[in-house]
């Protein structure tokens, strides 16, 4: 029995001692678009305007058009899609506010579940959800 756990231990040390290795390995997913809208992203309302958006293992950054980054957020891992995507931003809008819904990168996509803020917005205004879709290059 001491044989097993002592396997299980070495076996779970190598794994996450390898993981952050492969995780620095992998280069950041980079997008650029013109977003014509203010949107919120987590709990910060971002300004319209020209946008970077860099994917990697330490999360996803905003940068505006003098690269000054203006947000990062730390979001669950990539779902992965079948077939070439385009690169995508997907928005949530209710009246005149606009929610970050989705990132779609070529290889998949990370989704943002509707915020607190938003569901209170959806039900004040009684609204139904609209999307709206922003081509990334």
């Amino acid at each position: 029995m001491k044989t097993v756990m002592l396997w299980a231990v070495c076996a779970a040390v190598v794994f996450v001692t390898a993981l952050p290795v492969s995780a620095q390995s992998a280069k950041p997913v980079v997008l650029k678009g013109e977003i014509p809208f203010a949107f919120v992203s987590g709990s910060q309302t971002l300004p319209a305007g020209e946008y970077t958006i860099e994917m990697g293992s330490n999360g996803i950054h905003f940068l505006d058009a003098k690269k000054h980054p203006v947000q990062a957020i730390f979001a669950n891992p990539a779902e992965q899609s079948y077939g070439d995507e385009q690169p995508r931003l997907v928005f949530r809008r209710y009246g005149d506010q606009y929610f970050l819904g989705q990132i779609w990168t070529r290889d998949g996509y990370v989704d943002f579940p509707q915020s607190r803020t938003e569901h209170h917005l959806q039900v004040s205004l009684r609204a139904e959800e609209n999307t709206l879709t922003i081509a990334m290059r």
